[in-house]
């Protein structure tokens, strides 16, 4: 509670008065002198009171505060109707808008859809390729590791083939080499046979004729 004292200085009835003011709604004429004086604790307003709120008053009005009792007939239910379909203009506006917005993101969508969709054929008619291409590089490989065992098989066989030639051909010559020598051994010894002969005969001519 205020002193005595305090009671008649101009801001505090302006506080006071602003705080009524807010609590009654704005309603100028509901803020009087003895519902300030009972605010501040005083049992009743007095001159001095009810000049400061005089003066609170006025300088309201001069701000646009006006007196509810002053207002035309039928203006706070025009106002109302005027607000109720401002509202409604707007939730039909921001319906719209928003309506409008998302008709755009899902054509967006849509068409991100179908472009993902697109590249993702695409992605898989790639693979599909590639894997295709893959599975005739491994035939060509496959049939190109057989070819190659079938040649190395052939090599070695044909190897096998000259080097049994060749043993062959080796024993051959030996056989040869060996006939030869046994042909030169049995020319020497008939050479030789022939020639004793020879000289028998020679003696035995030799004695007849004597």
């Amino acid at each position: 509670m205020l002193k005595k004292e305090d009671w008649k200085t101009q801001p505090v009835v302006d506080a006071i008065a602003n705080r009524l003011l807010r609590e009654v709604g704005g309603d100028l004429d509901q803020v009087h002198g003895n519902a300030v004086a009972t605010a501040l604790g005083m049992p009743k307003g007095n001159q001095s009171i009810y000049a400061k709120v005089n003066d609170w008053k006025k300088r309201m009005e001069a701000q646009g505060i006006q007196h509810v009792r002053q207002a035309p007939a039928g203006l706070r239910e025009e106002l109302e109707e005027r607000l109720r379909a401002g509202v409604e203009d707007i939730v039909h506006i921001a319906l719209g808008l928003t309506g409008k917005t998302i008709d755009g993101e899902r054509q967006r969508s849509d068409q991100t859809e179908t472009a993902l969709c697109e590249k993702i054929a695409l992605l898989e008619g790639e693979l599909g390729r590639e894997r295709e291409a893959r599975v005739q590089a491994d035939g060509k490989a496959e049939t190109m590791a057989q070819d190659l065992v079938e040649l190395a098989r052939k090599a070695a066989a044909e190897k096998a083939r000259a080097d049994l030639a060749e043993a062959r051909l080796d024993e051959v010559r030996i056989q040869h080499d060996a006939l030869l020598g046994r042909l030169g051994v049995a020319s020497v010894r008939s050479e030789r046979v022939q020639g004793t002969h020879a000289c028998k005969e020679d003696e035995e001519c030799s004695i007849d004729m004597s």
